[in-house]
This record gives C-alpha cells, structure tokens and sequence, in this order.
C-alpha cells in the first residue's frame, strides 16, 4: 500500500490507536485529527486539531493531507462517544445532541470533505464505524441507538451516490470492545469474550484497502462473540 493516504478520525480515544497502528504497520501515509492536542504519534502521521464537527475544519484536514501526501485514498471514521442517560423520557436533551454531534456530524462532515478529491480521483475508500445496537437497541441509550442507526442510513445514502464512480463505503458494526474504560465500567464481565480493538482495526483497514473490493454498502458484524 506504498503511497497510499488515509485519514483517520478518533485515533487518541479508546481503541482508536489500534487502528492508527494497524495502518502505519500496513504501510500507509496517514493524516489523524485530533479534537485536543498533544497526542503522541509517530513522527511521520500529520496530526491535525480540528473539531470535526464544524465541516470547514473538516475541508482543512482534507486540504493538509492532501498538500502533504498528494491524495486521499481512504477516510475511516472511527471517532464517536457512547453515553446512557435513562430512558428516553428521563434523558437530557444535551445527551441527544451530543451523540447525533459525535457519531453522526462528524461522520458527515468527513465524507463531505473527502468525496471531492475521492470523484476527482474515481476511486477511494470511507469506512464509519457503527454499533450493534443500531439493530440490536436496548434500553437506555436511546440518543446513542439513533445517532449510530443514522450513520448506517448516511452509508446507504452515500453508497447510492457514488458507488458508480469508484468510491466505496462501509460500516463496521461493532460491539463492546476492550478497552480500560469498558473494562471499568463492566468489571464482572468476560472480557474474552469482547472484540479486541487490534481485531477493530484489522476489518477497518482491510475494507479501506484494494483486497476488499468491490464490497460497498456493507454492514460487516464485528461482534466478536460478547
């Protein structure tokens, strides 16, 4: 994958920096945002602050990836938030909006920002990152429910719109992942039982690389066996 870019979202939270390896490992040139600052890469990623969810910071991560490897050939979306807040009557409106702000707005306007380049290059890659409780719901965590079940519909939307002119996208649906904070917030569960996120990674480069082509507006279960 000499030569090839892609830029990554939420690479400093959770899991995220599995998937940042993952890419580095597979010989990727990789341009990873950051909402904060100060995260600590190796030295030939391009770190960009943005906050992804104002789409004028999202051309810039765009535009400085491009200055510096000369195209985007792939967009995985891995930032997001997961937060419960009691049924949907007792939630707070701030919650609903800060889940549709962080799973689906950047999701939005990420790929705004890369389809141009992507068309003007007929080819590309865009990988969202979904949740099993987008078609699996269950109590409590309603804003979270709907704002990943949207991003499955902003897949279907984008895939009828370019998948005739070479540029794919997909969704991986994922499920408790281990992490520290999960493994916190559930410390009687049986973490062997969860996805890895090294295992997250792994299906989120391979569906932004060539060896999964023609697959697009796919919702690939990553549901380990929790």
């Amino acid at each position: 994958m000499a030569g090839r870019t892609a830029v990554l979202t939420g690479v400093t939270g959770g899991w995220g920096r599995a998937v940042l390896d993952r890419f580095l490992a597979q010989g990727w040139d990789v341009c990873a945002t950051t909402h904060s600052g100060g995260v600590d890469v190796p030295s030939q990623v391009l770190v960009v602050e943005a906050d992804l969810t104002d789409a004028s910071a999202a051309e810039g991560v765009v535009a400085a990836a491009l200055e510096r490897f000369g195209s985007v050939d792939a967009l995985g979306c891995v930032a997001g938030g997961f937060r419960t807040d009691g049924l949907l009557h007792e939630s707070s409106p701030d919650v609903w909006r800060a889940m549709l702000s962080a799973n689906l707005e950047t999701a939005y306007t990420m790929t705004r920002a890369v389809l141009t380049p992507m068309l003007s290059a007929g080819s590309g890659s865009i990988v969202y990152v979904g949740s099993r409780a987008a078609v699996r719901p269950f109590p409590g965590a309603a804003p979270y429910i709907v704002a990943k079940a949207a991003v499955l519909a902003l897949m279907g939307a984008v895939d009828a719109e370019v998948r005739s002119k070479g540029v794919r996208v997909n969704t991986v649906m994922a499920s408790i992942v281990d992490t520290p904070q999960n493994r916190r917030e559930n410390p009687d569960a049986d973490v062997s039982r969860w996805t890895t996120g090294e295992q997250m990674a792994r299906v989120i480069e391979w569906l932004c690389g060539e060896d999964s082509a023609p697959l697009s507006g796919g919702a690939i279960p990553a549901y380990g066996r929790a």
